[in-house]
């Protein structure tokens, strides 16, 4: 009857301890297994830092190679360009219209514009596709005038004043003529001006032969 009970605490204890060896040896696997997983997972997250890296790269380089119009509108203007030709970062591809009121544009020489065309003076616009012995002109107003010549021109901007009974389209990019009526003065002020303008300005050689050679009275024309 002991020796049974020996035999049974002996068995136990031998499964007891094979039992602790396989946890251990479990336990060890597990522990390896996670090792693995951990350096997985640095290994992916490294990886995530480059392509999130790489992606934020390549988004700039889209961004740098998209084309994109300031405002939304109608496209009025596009620059002719070959399959293959170079573009330049800034280059101006075109031009959008957005929705609004027209406007016109004009270019004039500082000379003529500076200190002499002001907001609010009258304007006429002859557009060169319609002939203004047919279509008539269209009526504008001055309202702003740039400070700042830019490449030898001032910029005046037009406002269209609006004619139901006019026959010229209202669209934009058609070429003209602007006229701006800075002052209003009688005939008989543009002779005595012109007369004074002749008085004050100094006599040269050539100057003194032509008035010589005209009577007093066709002088003052």
């Amino acid at each position: 009857m002991a020796d049974r009970s020996n035999a049974a605490a002996e068995s136990l204890r031998l499964a007891s301890g094979r039992l602790e060896g396989e946890q251990k040896t479990r336990e060890g696997d597990r522990q390896a297994h996670l090792d693995r997983l951990q350096g997985d997972l640095t290994r992916i997250k490294g990886q995530q830092t480059t392509t999130t890296a790489a992606i934020e790269r390549l988004r700039y380089e889209i961004e740098r190679r998209q084309i994109r119009a300031p405002v939304a509108g109608r496209i009025g203007e596009v620059a002719i360009l070959r399959a293959g030709a170079f573009v330049r970062e800034g280059d101006k591809l075109g031009a959008v219209v957005p929705p609004g009121k027209l406007k016109g544009v004009a270019m004039f020489f500082p000379q003529v514009a500076m200190g002499r065309i002001q907001a609010g003076q009258p304007a006429r616009i002859r557009l060169d596709g319609f002939p203004w012995s047919q279509y008539g002109s269209i009526s504008a107003s001055v309202a702003n005038v740039a400070s700042e010549v830019r490449e030898g021109w001032v910029r005046v901007e037009l406002s269209l004043n609006v004619d139901p009974t006019s026959k010229i389209p209202r669209q934009h990019g058609l070429p003209g003529t602007a006229e701006v009526e800075v002052e209003r003065i009688s005939p008989a002020m543009l002779v005595l001006r012109a007369a004074g303008q002749l008085v004050a300005a100094p006599k040269t050689a050539s100057d003194a032969q032509m008035e010589d050679s005209f009577p007093q009275d066709q002088r003052m024309q």
